[in-house]
Parts: C-alpha cells; structure tokens; sequence
C-alpha cells in the first residue's frame, strides 16, 4: 500500500481525502491519502517523517507552500517561477516540487471559456495561490494584471475607489467555511466587473460570488480547480497521463461525492 496525504496546519474542512480516495477506488488501487497537520515549530522535520512512514508524496496547503522551495532536489520550471509548491513527493530516494494549482487554474479558465488576452484584471490577495493564478494569465497572455493585498496582517486591503475592470479573482480564504458571511470586496467595486472568480469551494458559492451575480458579473467557484489540481497530482504520483474519458468519468463522479458531502453537512 502506497502511502500519500496533505500537510498543512488546520485541515480538518479538507476535501482532498475525498478527491483522492474517489481516484483510488476508480482504479482499483488499495492505497491511503491522510491529514497530515503539522504546527509551525515541527514543520522543520517533516522530510525525514516522510522517509521515517514510507510517505511517497504530500499536497501542501496554507502556511507551507514556499517552505521547502530551497530543500529540494528537483523543482519544476511551474513552480520555481510561480515561487511556491502544492506537491512535494519523492522518487528515487531525492524530493521534488511541484505546483498542480497551476494546472488547476488553466483548466478553471479554459472550461470556462475565459479569454484573459487584453482583459484588465485584479487579483485580491498575494499568498501563494495568487502566484498561480499570475503565472496561468500570464502564460495565456495577460498583460494588465493589478494585484490588491494586505501590507501585514493587522492592515486591511485599501482599494481605489475607481477600480474597475474585467475580471476579479479572489485568492485569499476569506469567505470561506465557516466564516461565510465574510466579503473582501463591496458590490460598489464588483459592479466595475463583468467576471469573478473565487479560488474557494467551500461553500460553493461565496458571499464574493453571490454579490457579484447579483451585479450582473459571470461567477466561478473553486470547484473546477480544485478537482483538476489534484488529477494532476495524481498522475505525477503514479506517473501516468489519464485518458480524456477517464479523466471525466473520475471528474464526474468527484463532484457528485463533494456535493453529496455539503448536503450531507450543511455547508
């Protein structure tokens, strides 16, 4: 049995176990994915628990994403531009990085037919998925990219009061379970927009999102990235390339499981 898993701080809302286990049992694989949380002051260590457990791969979650970018044998060219990780695993006793959010992010666009050539756009946010989210608009051609951020952690984000564009991302975890009632961004500013995108999948659909189709802006959830990332994940971990049949049939039946999840659970 191979073992894999996420490692993170807080991870008990995660929904990768799901994700992944959902990829095992459709390919007959007896293999386990766990909750790695791991506080701050042990992260330190965590490699060597990795070789210690017969670990073969981890996803990375909020707050390590830049931790191990200089503890690596091999990065990717994704990830090294990107500055951040979401996949550490190891192959032939040596660690590698790397950033399926990447790809999580092109597919949300894609499916969406969302064309961002030309297109003004602000990203709200600039923690390590917010580089992703830059490095996909930038490969498809995105040249005004305007980034809103807090300057530390007790400020709060000050935004033009002339903001406008085509599309806004966010890319922070504010709104997400349980603080639902939370919202970055005011429908003054939203209404300046004609598409949004939320990088959260838990709730569906945001307070974010919800204000913004009340102003008349296309709305996407994190839904589709956060399926696709871990697809990718999974076939870097058993080096593979899923067919496209395949890969919708497991994509189908992630999301039927995940919606089934939140009726079950109220969120």
């Amino acid at each position: 049995m191979r073992k894999f898993g996420l490692l993170g701080k807080k991870l008990s809302h995660s929904l990768s176990p799901l994700l992944h286990n959902t990829f095992f049992e459709d390919l007959g694989l007896k293999d386990e994915y766990k909750l790695y949380e791991v506080d701050e002051d042990k992260i330190g260590n965590f490699k060597n628990y990795m070789l210690e457990n017969s670990i073969e791969g981890v996803n990375i979650t909020v707050p390590y994403k830049k931790r191990f970018l200089d503890k690596l044998d091999y990065i990717s060219d994704e990830a090294k531009e990107i500055g951040a990780i979401n996949l550490l695993y190891i192959k032939d006793n040596k660690f590698y990085g790397d950033n399926t959010d990447y790809y999580g992010f092109k597919y949300t666009l894609t499916k969406n037919d969302i064309d961002v050539k030309d297109k003004k756009i602000a990203i709200i946010g600039k923690g390590g998925a917010s580089a992703s989210v830059y490095k996909v608009l930038r490969d498809m051609d995105a040249e005004d990219i305007v980034f809103y951020f807090r300057k530390d952690k007790l400020s709060k984000i000050e935004f033009p009061k002339n903001m406008a564009g085509d599309i806004i991302i966010n890319t922070t975890p504010v709104g997400m379970y349980p603080n639902v009632e939370d919202n970055l961004v005011s429908k003054e500013i939203l209404k300046n927009f004609k598409i949004a995108i939320d990088l959260i999948y838990n709730p569906i659909e945001t307070k974010f999102l919800k204000e913004a189709k009340e102003c008349g802006l296309k709305t996407i959830n994190g839904m589709d990235m956060l399926i696709e990332q871990a697809l990718k994940t999974d076939e870097i971990l058993y080096n593979i390339v899923l067919s496209t049949q395949l890969r919708k049939k497991i994509r189908k039946k992630i999301k039927k499981k995940v919606e089934e999840f939140y009726e079950n659970n109220g969120n």
